[in-house]
């Protein structure tokens, strides 16, 4: 089928010799395993290049080319692409190349490390692109983000003073008491003066994509953490749109929206497990991210119109989402 699809083009281009039909033919030609005909794609990619470079068939080339190139060429081939912009073919990749070429060695380059894979991540097509870029942004955030270790590009310390709390320090940080005890480690809420703890600096912002299951936490833009979900059954959709958190509550009671007494927590027929973030939202009642006993239900549609995850899951976000936080719910 191979062959024959590259004769059809072949006979496409001695009628119709356009630039698209050169790359749609080099690109079909890189996939053979014949030597011969991986050099005559290589040398048409080369060609289309150097003779008309903004085209964009030559967009297209490149991003072909950097399955062709290594070393010092594929990193200048990289660095081109990622100028361009997202839209530029290629552009996720290109930015995890030149994520894995900055490496995590000092706060500087893991800076850059993180904003290139988090752009991979963002601009990946599809979950599985995505599933090896989230793996090594877990690793970058778990070493240099949520570890006690000094990170001034994007933290803070705060030195306990005399009379201080948790809950003022929080307030004083624009954070919440179980980031601060996550970040730096306290198993309880005992802290002394001159003690000094991490806080981290930006905002917080959530995104869920529906089609994907998918939520991910992000700091200034950058990827903190993500998490399959499952969300609202046909009939009760989960509603699309910017939303902001409002109550957030550990060991949520339950109100059935149907009249019926509250059920408390941890009591059959109360759906919202370990943790509750409820939006501001005078539109649709009740609606928010919760967690759930029922593990399976994960990446399916099963939910009374909020954004479910795994009890261990939402436990993990729970102390980076604080009252206020923007979530943006997309199809």
């Amino acid at each position: 089928p191979l062959d024959r699809e590259i004769l059809m083009l072949r006979e496409e281009i001695a009628r119709f010799n356009t630039p698209e039909n050169l790359v749609k033919l080099s690109e079909l030609l890189l996939s053979t395993n014949k030597p011969a005909l991986i050099g005559e794609g290589r040398g048409n990619l080369k060609t289309l290049l150097a003779q008309a470079p903004d085209s964009a068939a030559a967009a297209e080339a490149r991003r072909l080319m950097l399955g062709e190139v290594s070393g010092d060429a594929l990193i200048q081939l990289a660095q081109e692409i990622h100028s361009n912009g997202p839209s530029a073919p290629g552009y996720g990749l290109s930015a995890e190349i030149l994520a894995d070429q900055y490496g995590t060695s000092d706060s500087k380059s893991a800076l850059a490390t993180w904003e290139m894979l988090t752009s991979a991540y963002i601009n990946a097509s599809d979950l599985e692109s995505k599933a090896p870029l989230r793996s090594k942004l877990w690793n970058l955030v778990d070493q240099w983000v949520l570890s006690s270790k000094e990170f001034p590009e994007v933290s803070t310390f705060d030195t306990v003073m005399s009379g201080d709390s948790l809950s003022v320090i929080a307030q004083r940080n624009k954070t919440t008491v179980d980031a601060l005890k996550s970040m730096n480690g306290l198993k309880s809420d005992v802290i002394h003066p001159g003690q000094k703890l991490k806080i981290l600096n930006g905002e917080v912002t959530v995104n869920v994509d529906k089609s994907d299951f998918r939520i991910d936490v992000y700091l200034d833009g950058r990827w903190l953490m993500g998490f399959p979900v499952g969300h609202g059954r046909i009939e009760k959709r989960t509603p699309t749109g910017e939303f902001v958190v409002g109550i957030r509550q550990k060991e949520p009671m339950w109100q059935p929206r149907d009249g019926r007494p509250s059920i408390p927590y941890g009591e059959p027929g109360n759906p919202l497990g370990d943790r509750w973030i409820g939006f501001k939202d005078g539109v649709h009642f009740g609606l928010g991210i919760h967690g759930t006993d029922d593990p399976k239900s994960i990446g399916t549609l099963c939910s009374e119109g909020c954004v479910r995850l795994r009890n261990e899951d939402v436990t993990t976000i729970y102390p980076w989402i604080r009252s206020g936080t923007r979530v943006v719910i997309q199809e």
